[in-house]
């Protein structure tokens, strides 16, 4: 599935364009709804961030979704100052105003009562967890992260015989 167009704004006020501003060849996006979900995300963080120092093809962001037309509570910016926001979110968090029933079952997300988790290739969704990150789902994504780098560095040392495909 393709992740949505959306737009949204970084910690430093820069508008971005979803999923076409992405870093990353592969690129982690988790999304969540709500403050108390912060936890939830600081799950994903960690490691995100060890995959990024691993893998230089992989990218990490952090969508803060709320409702267009509304405004983001100052509180998920850590007030109105843009130094509070830094200091309270991270630099790749990104923060959506949109049309979230949409937004939702464009990506297949059934509620908002917890985070998910989406890994985007040439903005399309190639897997999906919700929740928590957990040692399985770790394993996975460091899995997918891998045989691509592998396959990557296959291509460009052309390893691969003429004619031959890897699909």
């Amino acid at each position: 599935m393709k992740f949505p167009a959306v737009a949204g704004r970084d910690t430093h006020g820069r508008r971005l364009t979803l999923p076409d501003d992405l870093d990353g060849e592969q690129t982690l996006v988790v999304v969540s709804f709500h403050l108390r979900q912060r936890s939830l995300v600081n799950s994903w963080r960690q490691f995100a961030e060890e995959l990024c120092d691993q893998f230089e093809h992989f990218a990490y962001y952090e969508l803060v979704v709320g409702s267009s037309g509304g405004m983001l509570p100052p509180n998920v910016a850590g007030g109105m100052s843009p130094t509070n926001a830094r200091q309270r979110v991270h630099d790749n968090t990104v923060f959506l105003s949109v049309d979230k029933e949409p937004f939702k079952r464009r990506l297949g997300i059934l509620g908002e009562q917890t985070i998910y988790a989406f890994l985007v290739e040439d903005g399309d969704v190639v897997r999906q967890a919700a929740g928590v990150l957990t040692p399985k789902t770790g394993e996975a994504l460091e899995s997918l992260l891998e045989a691509y780098r592998d396959e990557k560095n296959r291509r460009s040392n052309g390893t691969e015989s003429a004619g031959e495909s890897s699909v």
